[in-house]
């Protein structure tokens, strides 16, 4: 699965940004689907104002802090272990799997084209980068972020390698 060189070989790091594979991209859109639906629920139950409509109430309450809270603890876990990363090199770049083991590795001399691809709606917001090499297979990169610092970050380390993008 790993071609293309070895990370030693690409020079200084430049950076380290977390992206996502398809799982954390569904796993956003039902967070956020779930999240919604809990705010209606507590908006109708405000409104409706009758029995029992407390504990239903904090049921939503509570599972619209519990996804939150384990949105927090999967950044803040994964940021520890290494997990999904993508390190930029000044000769390339390297990315990580779920197990924080190398997946790919990708000099700039053997990238023909970057593609860019974005999408910004409440429920799925991520930005996708194609990397297509000369020598293999293409990589795709996620990021589930409206304005990810890893954007400006890998768009600036292709400009600088001579790279063009296509948007």
């Amino acid at each position: 699965m790993r071609r293309g060189g070895n990370e030693a070989e690409l020079g200084a790091r430049r950076g380290s940004y977390p992206i996502a594979g398809v799982t954390g991209t569904l796993l956003q859109m039902f967070r956020r689907f779930a999240i919604l639906f809990c705010l209606i629920l507590l908006g109708f139950n405000i409104y409706k104002g009758s029995d029992g409509e407390l504990s239903k109430g904090l049921i939503a309450a509570a599972v619209i802090l519990g996804l939150v809270g384990l949105r927090a603890a999967w950044g803040w876990t994964s940021a520890r272990l290494g997990v999904r990363v993508c390190h930029i090199h000044t000769g390339g770049l390297v990315v990580t799997g779920l197990f924080g083991q190398v997946k790919h590795v990708v000099p700039w001399d053997r990238l023909a084209v970057l593609k860019h691809m974005s999408n910004l709606t409440p429920l799925l917001t991520f930005h996708r980068f194609d990397l297509v090499r000369t020598d293999a297979k293409p990589v795709a990169i996620l990021v589930l972020k409206a304005k990810p610092e890893f954007v400006p970050a890998l768009k600036r380390a292709t400009e600088l390698a001579g790279m063009r993008s296509e948007e």
